[in-house]
């Protein structure tokens, strides 16, 4: 996806999710301190990573994905 000026969106996750997500966040802080990297940041490359992937799988022939 392209690197465009963020909009906002919120949406709501089980505590256990939002967790996990400082978690990741807290250790990639520790691992490189000089980028501060936060739970929403973790989310917003994960959604964004996912959406690629579905995109490119479902762009793909029937041919193609059917082998």
């Amino acid at each position: 996806m392209p690197k465009e000026r963020g909009l906002p969106l919120m949406l709501s996750i089980p505590k256990e999710c939002r967790d996990k997500l400082r978690e990741i966040a807290a250790r990639q802080n520790l691992d490189n301190p000089d980028q501060v990297t936060s739970a929403s940041t973790i989310a917003k490359q994960i959604i964004c990573n996912h959406l690629e992937q579905t995109q490119f799988e479902t762009s793909k022939p029937k041919e193609e994905s059917m082998k």
